[in-house]
């Protein structure tokens, strides 16, 4: 009796251990550039297609009060049957989680590029946390927003770097609106070192008007 008193009382007297928070929204930094090898398979009309790019994702200097700008491209696109084709960038403004608030001025190129776009919380997050962000899109009689629901949901590595895995479901409204489902890694600085997203009703901007279901995965290009 005694000694299960001691043991209680010791457990007790024990500090609880915090689940360590990671300040990962620092991976969202002005003057940044990043790319990634990108492999992914869609369905057009029934048919299945292939192709590898790389992603790029450059941010540019700050201006203070002002949106964070940056560019994101396509380069290097190869479809199954060896046939490329053109690279694309495009200008967009960022909010402070990332999100994207203006492609070019088009509503589209905002749609094509949001699965590529891993979506940063307030705050420092530890493992079990959750973050929701929302942004606004087409009009008052048509809204197009997005909402992203992200949560860190276990530790990970990639090679021999520690990373927390966090996963994301993307939401657009309307009938024919994005969903996302995600998985990024990413290390303690808050870079994204690889991602796997699935998506459906995905418009590419080249294409309009045709919705794509599919599948991609990105990892930092060496």
């Amino acid at each position: 009796m005694l000694t299960t008193l001691v043991l209680a009382g010791a457990l007790l007297a024990s500090p609880r251990v915090q689940a360590e928070k990671w300040d990962i929204k620092a991976g969202l930094m002005p003057s940044a550039s990043v790319s990634y090898s990108i492999s992914s398979a869609v369905s057009v009309g029934g048919e299945e297609h292939t192709a590898t790019f790389i992603y790029m994702f450059e941010t540019k200097a700050a201006e203070q009060d002002k949106p964070l700008a940056a560019t994101l491209s396509w380069k290097d696109g190869t479809l199954e049957n060896g046939q490329s084709f053109p690279d694309t960038a495009w200008d967009v403004k960022l909010d402070s989680h990332g999100l994207i608030t203006d492609a070019d001025g088009d509503e589209t190129s905002k749609k094509t590029l949001m699965p590529f776009v891993f979506v940063y919380p307030d705050n420092a997050v530890a493992v079990g946390d959750t973050w929701s962000e929302t942004v606004k899109g087409g009009s008052d009689k048509d809204d197009r927003s997005m909402t992203a629901d992200m949560k860190a949901d276990s530790m990970d590595k990639v090679g021999d770097v520690d990373v927390m895995k966090v996963t994301e479901t993307l939401t657009q409204k309307g009938d024919d609106g994005l969903k996302c489902t995600g998985t990024w890694w990413v290390d303690k600085s808050g870079k994204v070192l690889k991602f796997d997203v699935t998506y459906s009703n995905w418009e590419v901007a080249m294409v309009p008007g045709q919705m794509l279901d599919g599948h991609m995965t990105g990892s930092i290009a060496k």
